[in-house]
Parts: C-alpha cells; sequence; structure tokens
C-alpha cells in the first residue's frame, strides 16, 4: 500500500467533510482530527477521515431527530410572571398560557 494514496491534503479532506479549509485545520489544530504535518502542511491518513466523516454523520444524524424548539412550545412552562392578579408567581400561569393558545 502506498503511503501517498492513503494520504489526503487538508484541501482533499474538505471537499471530504464538506467543510471549508479552515474548519478542517482547526480539527486538527483542537486535535479533534488526527493528522501529521509534513513540511508544514497537515495531511490525514484516509481511515482516519473515513471514522471521523461516519462519526460526523451521526451526531448530526441525532441532530436533525431533534424537534425545532417552536415545536416542542418552549414557553409553556414559563411563568407569567405580570400576567396574573395573583401575588403567588404561579398564578400567571394559566392565563399566560391561555393568551398563547389564543396567539397560535
Amino acid at each position: 500500500m502506498d503511503d501517498n494514496e492513503d494520504m489526503l491534503s487538508v484541501g482533499e479532506a474538505a471537499k471530504r467533510l464538506e467543510r471549508s479549509t479552515e474548519q478542517v485545520r482547526r480539527y486538527l489544530r483542537e486535535g479533534r482530527l488526527n493528522g501529521r504535518r509534513i513540511g508544514g502542511q497537515w495531511f490525514i491518513d484516509r481511515p482516519v477521515l473515513d471514522a471521523f466523516a461516519n462519526a460526523a454523520k451521526k451526531q448530526q444524524g441525532f441532530v436533525n431527530r431533534l424537534r425545532r424548539a417552536s415545536a416542542i412550545r418552549p414557553l409553556d412552562d414559563v411563568i407569567g410572571i405580570g400576567s396574573g392578579t395573583d401575588t403567588n408567581i404561579a398564578g400567571g400561569k394559566a392565563p399566560y398560557r391561555a393568551a398563547s393558545a389564543r396567539r397560535r
């Protein structure tokens, strides 16, 4: 196996990862992606890049499965301070929810 065929430049890695060359360099500097500096330039072993890409796809798959914040109604649990007449802060929660439902 020829080492040169299994080594990718930052530019080639960026294309495969669909990232900018600066982002790939950042991954390398931060140690998130393993590579070697040869003559002042970074090179990444193809199997290492493939493993990194697969891990990134799995992580992105998780992110894509998350529901949008508006879909899960993030403010429903917020107490509507000032919306109610009760001195108890939780007393404003029901009017807040009712007003929120009317706006939809």
